[in-house]
């Protein structure tokens, strides 16, 4: 775990009521620390209103997961770490994750016309047929 998010996780614990060690990080207040809160509760009554109120509909635990392997790839990760970090079995798996960013074509579009074009990398290669 990186120290930063290691640190932020301690000082959230430290101010909640119940900072026992077998208390959970993000506790259920129903259930006085000893139990999780309710993730489903959590999507429901508070993160899909959030995202409703700027016009973003069917977000679900599955949209993170779906942006997390995303930016994984948009930074370069190699696509076995990025299966790994996602936790699936196969790659076949994690490619239905994964989006090509806007970003990411454009910069693929910037190298392709930059090998091809007068100059590029290919300039001195090319047959006489690409003119």
């Amino acid at each position: 775990m990186h120290l930063a998010l290691k640190d932020a996780l301690l000082e959230w614990k430290s101010q909640t009521d119940y900072k026992g060690p077998g208390d959970f990080v993000f506790p259920s207040l129903r259930c006085k620390g000893k139990k999780p809160l309710d993730l489903a509760a959590v999507l429901k009554k508070k993160i899909q209103p959030a995202f409703a109120s700027v016009g973003i509909l069917g977000v679900g635990w599955h949209t993170f997961r779906h942006t997390v392997g995303t930016m994984l790839a948009d930074m370069g990760e190699h696509q076995l770490t990025i299966r790994d970090y996602l936790r699936h079995s196969n790659l076949h798996v994690t490619n239905k994750y994964l989006q090509a960013t806007p970003e990411s074509k454009r910069s693929a579009q910037v190298k392709l016309v930059n090998a091809i074009l007068p100059g590029g990398m290919l300039s001195a290669s090319k047959s006489t047929l690409v003119q």
